[in-house]
């Protein structure tokens, strides 16, 4: 027989995957001893449990946060997209016309386009609808996930912020010192490896409150909105939890 030992008792293996998993989950950080007999253990029992441990495991990984930030960083691809295929088109029909080059959205109304460009047309005009849609998703679901960073920070500024840090959890986690430069890293190692001057911010200078300050209250405005941040944060994520 298949054993295990919990509270100093031997207690058999339960032999359904699912029973075994919730065995090895609960125990997956504890100093459980199992006593494997290879000569009757159910080597399909294990697989099936460890497969539905690790789909368990899987699906309490992926929190609303995640999609969130997923929605974000795709949110920032369609933006630079946007940004590379709008210089293309323009070049393109300034190319072919011999015309100075025009507005972007001056060219867009156009209708009398060589084909290739209208194609062109068609993709600027589908991601721009894509922005759209992404933002106003996370306008509406980012309150949902982390109301109070939401309310210091606007919902697209906090969900870069989580996104910077990883997730909910590591920005909760953080100090205000690290929170106040999210975003600032590529400064912060000049500023480490030759000396030149400290980063103040990093995406919380994305904040109406800093975008406001006077160069000399811009670092003093961030350390507080960071401080401010990492309360919210902590209460957005282990107030949930605790709730």
């Amino acid at each position: 027989m298949i054993t295990y030992s919990s509270s100093e008792q031997d207690l058999a293996l339960p032999t359904e995957p699912e029973e075994l998993s919730e065995i090895l989950e609960k125990h997956s950080n504890s100093e459980i001893k199992i006593d494997l007999n290879r000569e009757s253990i159910d080597l399909s029992l294990l697989r099936a449990a460890s497969i539905l441990q690790a789909n368990l495991r899987i699906q309490k990984s992926l929190t609303p946060d995640k999609n969130l930030v997923q929605a974000i960083e795709a949110l920032d691809e369609a933006h630079t997209t946007i940004n590379l295929v709008s210089e293309r088109y323009i070049t393109w029909y300034s190319q072919i016309t011999g015309s100075p080059r025009m507005n972007l959205e001056k060219l867009l109304q156009k209708q009398d386009l060589p084909s290739k460009l209208n194609e062109l047309k068609s993709f600027i005009n589908s991601t721009q609808d894509l922005v759209l849609s992404l933002s106003n998703y996370l306008d509406s679901e980012a309150p949902k996930v982390f109301p109070g960073l939401v309310e210091i920070l606007g919902a697209q500024l906090a969900v870069r912020m989580v996104a910077s840090a990883g997730d909910l959890s590591k920005l909760a986690r953080m100090p205000s010192s690290t929170i106040q430069l999210l975003g600032a890293e590529k400064a912060l190692f000049r500023h480490m490896s030759d000396g030149s001057p400290p980063p103040k911010h990093g995406f919380l200078y994305q904040h109406p409150t800093i975008k406001k300050s006077n160069f000399k209250n811009k670092g003093r405005n961030s350390r507080k909105l960071a401080a401010k941040v990492a309360i919210a944060s902590k209460l957005d994520y282990f107030g949930e939890r605790n709730g």
